[in-house]
């Protein structure tokens, strides 16, 4: 029961997260401009949508009650963000 709650919650980051990538492909968010740089906008659209895949990945995987499944889809989840974050850090502003 427990994990199942978790796993809702766990459909609902990614979508959150890639829906707010998405919505900032050309306006700025935190101390990024993707107007300004069309590659970083390219990787924000791209980490939009690979959330929004993960996020349909890990409903069905949730439905299924899968443990290898629901395993991988965590896995996977989570080097993604990671992708995301590794390629966003070469976009953070220059200290002068």
């Amino acid at each position: 029961m427990v994990i199942n709650i978790l796993m809702i919650l766990y459909v609902l980051l990614p979508f959150f997260i890639g829906w707010f990538f998405l919505t900032h492909t050309h306006r700025p968010f935190l101390v990024f401009h993707p107007e300004e740089d069309p590659n970083l906008s390219g990787i924000v659209k791209f980490g939009g949508w690979s959330l929004i895949v993960v996020g349909v990945i890990a409903a069905v995987a949730t439905i299924m009650q899968n443990d290898v499944f629901i395993s991988m889809t965590l896995l996977i989840g989570v080097l993604d963000i990671l992708a995301i974050q590794l390629m966003l850090v070469h976009f953070f502003p220059k200290i002068k």
